[in-house]
C-alpha cells in the first residue's frame, strides 16, 4: 500500500510553492551535500555531521531524519500533502530521488528533488481535525501514513474546493440520512455523482470524528 507524507515548500528557508508548481517537483534544502543517490540512513548522519553543516545532537537527529524520509522513504506513487499557508497541495510522487546540480547553491537551495503530479488543492479548513493537527510537527517532511485514507479522499475529491452554488444548484440533490433516531443528516451531492466518487466519499465521511 503507498504511504502519505507531509512535506514543506521551504527548502534552505525559502518558500517555493510557486517553483514547485511551476516545475511539477517537490524538494528539501542542504545545498553543498552533494548527490544523495542509494546513500543509507546511517551515510546521511555522517555527511550532515561534518563540513557545512556540523550538525550534532538533537539537530542532527531532526535532520538526518527528514532527508532520509525523501531520499529513501518515499516512493513513486506515494501521496503528499504540502502545506503553504492556508492552503493545502496534494500531489502523487512522480519519480525516484534525484540531485540537480543547478539548484546546489545557497542562493537557490533545493538540489534534493523529486518530480510530482500535482492533483488539487483546498482550504486547511477542510481537513479533518486529526489530520491537521498531524501537521503541528516542525519538521520539514514526516510520516502521514496513518492518515492515509483522508488523504487520498482529499486528494481526489475534484469538487472539494467548489460550493454547490459554483456548479449551480440545479446540478446537486440532497440526500436525507438517519444518523441516529433524532437525528438527520443532509448532505449535497452532484446529481452524475458516480460510484468510484461516491467510494472516495465514503472514504472521507470516514474521517470526520472528533475524540
Amino acid at each position: 500500500m503507498p504511504n502519505a507524507w507531509l512535506l514543506r515548500p521551504s527548502p534552505h528557508d525559502h518558500n517555493r510553492m510557486a517553483e514547485f508548481l511551476a516545475g511539477s517537483i517537490i524538494a528539501i534544502g542542504w545545498p553543498g551535500i552533494n548527490d544523495l543517490s542509494g546513500k543509507t540512513r546511517e551515510q546521511i548522519k555522517g555527511i550532515l555531521s561534518q563540513p557545512p553543516y556540523n550538525y550534532e545532537s538533537l539537530k542532527l537527529g531532526n535532520a538526518y531524519a527528514t532527508v532520509d524520509i525523501f531520499v529513501n522513504k518515499m516512493d513513486i506513487n506515494d501521496l503528499v500533502l504540502v502545506p503553504d499557508g492556508d492552503d493545502i497541495h496534494f500531489c502523487t510522487i512522480a519519480s525516484d530521488y534525484y540531485f540537480d546540480a543547478h539548484y546546489d547553491s545557497d542562493a537557490l537551495g533545493y538540489s534534493h528533488q523529486r518530480k510530482v503530479e500535482w492533483l488539487t488543492q483546498t482550504s486547511r479548513s477542510n481537513l479533518p481535525m486529526e489530520l491537521r493537527k498531524s501537521l503541528k510537527v516542525h519538521r520539514a517532511t514526516a510520516d502521514l501514513s496513518n492518515h492515509y485514507d483522508a488523504i487520498r479522499a482529499l486528494a481526489y475529491s475534484d469538487a472539494l474546493p467548489q460550493s454547490p452554488h459554483q456548479n449551480g444548484e440545479d446540478s446537486f440533490v440532497s440526500v436525507d440520512y438517519p444518523l441516529r433516531p433524532d437525528t438527520t443528516v443532509t448532505i449535497a451531492v452532484p446529481r452524475d455523482i458516480t460510484r468510484t466518487e461516491a467510494e472516495r466519499l465514503g472514504d472521507f465521511i470516514k474521517t470526520l470524528y472528533f475524540h
